[in-house]
């Protein structure tokens, strides 16, 4: 998440500051400006037209400092929000500022996914997007009517200076309309310096306002995607999910089996390797007690053992029967 919530402080000691400043400029050089704004009809008219533009300058930049809290209390309520989702939370938006953005996008989720209608993540964002633009009317128009109030001052003030040239060119020996003539160029010049230094830093805090914007709109947009969204898929969003799903499971399992399958097919192949040695085992076994059976025989017939014996069979049983 991008941050907010400093930028708002931040912004807000930075018009601190600035106001200081030129309130302090203003105090140490008081007898210039009060020789500027000379207490005449001309230097009651260029302090008018300088406190317009500055009253103009003073209603934006609270607007703008207003604008700036808003979204930080917006900021703060996305952070609770997405605490809650990740502590898995049944109702996340308990008890959070029901004109909340990240709430009203909820309910807006939530509520198409109870008509079963499909979400259309894009159509929201620009709902929130021409929302959050209306906001910005007061401080457009103080934005583009800052210039053009220098440039109304300074018409003013040159029509004031031409009127009193007309009148010097009536009474040459009237001073008091060559005094006019000088107060309305320096009231154009006044007019003019100050509009274009309130527009500078009018600019700069209405470019920190609108990133500011962006800021928590793209919150807004990341938080739906990554946590709203999942939630409350429609049901053919469901359907392809599980299906997509099923399909990778599916074909894990077809890999598991065909390991399997491999194993057992080794397995195989080991035992008939194994039966194929006990044969042969056996073959050799067989054939050993051949071999064993003719040597008995042979060393049966070498030695005479089968004659010898059967003779001292019948002695000693002709024996027995004499005594």
């Amino acid at each position: 998440m991008k941050p907010v919530n400093i930028r708002a402080y931040s912004t807000l000691v930075q018009v601190i500051i600035l106001l200081c400043v030129v309130i302090a400029l203003l105090w140490f050089n008081k007898t210039f400006v009060v020789d500027f704004f000379q207490l005449t009809q001309v230097g009651h008219l260029g302090a008018f037209l300088n406190g317009l533009i500055i009253l103009l300058f003073l209603i934006g930049l609270a607007r703008i400092l207003s604008m700036m809290f808003s979204y930080r209390h917006e900021q703060s309520v996305l952070n609770k929000f997405l605490a809650r989702v990740r502590d898995k939370v049944a109702n996340p938006t308990y008890k959070l500022p029901a004109d909340a953005l990240i709430v009203r996008r909820y309910n807006a989720v939530q509520l198409l996914a109870q008509q079963g209608s499909e979400t259309d993540q894009a159509a929201l964002a620009g709902v929130s997007a021409a929302e959050q633009a209306s906001r910005f009317t007061l401080v457009r128009f103080v934005n583009n009517i800052l210039i053009l109030s220098g440039v109304f001052g300074t018409v003013v003030s040159l029509s004031v200076a031409l009127i009193g040239a007309a009148g010097l060119l009536d009474s040459p020996e009237n001073l008091e309309k060559m005094g006019a003539i000088i107060g309305g160029m320096s009231t154009a010049l006044s007019t003019t310096i100050t509009a274009i230094v309130c527009y500078v830093f009018y600019s700069y805090f209405h470019l920190r306002l609108q990133d500011t914007r962006v800021r928590v709109l793209s919150n807004l947009e990341e938080a739906t995607t990554l946590y709203i969204m999942p939630n409350f898929r429609s049901s053919e969003g469901n359907i392809l999910h599980d299906v997509s799903l099923l399909t990778q499971e599916l074909r894990k399992a077809a890999e598991s089996i065909g390991l399997i399958q491999d194993r057992f097919l080794s397995a195989g192949e080991r035992l008939q390797l194994a039966v194929d040695d006990m044969q042969r085992h056996m073959v050799r076994m067989v054939n050993s007690g051949d071999e064993l059976r003719l040597i008995r025989q042979a060393l049966r017939e070498g030695f005479r053992l089968g004659e010898s014996h059967n003779s001292n069979v019948v002695h000693a049983s002709s024996a027995r029967k004499d005594r």
